[in-house]
């Protein structure tokens, strides 16, 4: 069962990185596989912990591989932004 919530979480992650990846494609910008990378693995570890947290529905574990690396990346992005100012 927390197979199921990791991959769903993968797959929410995947998802995000597929995003990222068309706006980089778009912009032209340099795509960086291993951002890409820890994204998906990360997403399928907080989708199985959102699946041991909520064991009852999997969508909830698919959602929060998405919403949770992108709050992860802007919260580094926001502690990065203080310690270099």
């Amino acid at each position: 069962m927390i197979w199921i919530n990791a991959v769903l979480g993968m797959l929410g992650g995947a998802t995000r990185a597929c995003v990222g990846l068309l706006k980089a494609m778009r912009s032209k910008t340099k795509i960086k596989w291993s951002k890409v990378l820890f994204t998906i693995i990360t997403s399928a570890i907080i989708g199985a912990t959102t699946g041991l947290i909520f064991d009852s529905d999997y969508k909830i574990s698919l959602i929060a591989g998405y919403i949770g690396t992108d709050l992860l990346e802007n919260t580094i992005k926001i502690i990065a932004k203080k310690e270099i100012i």
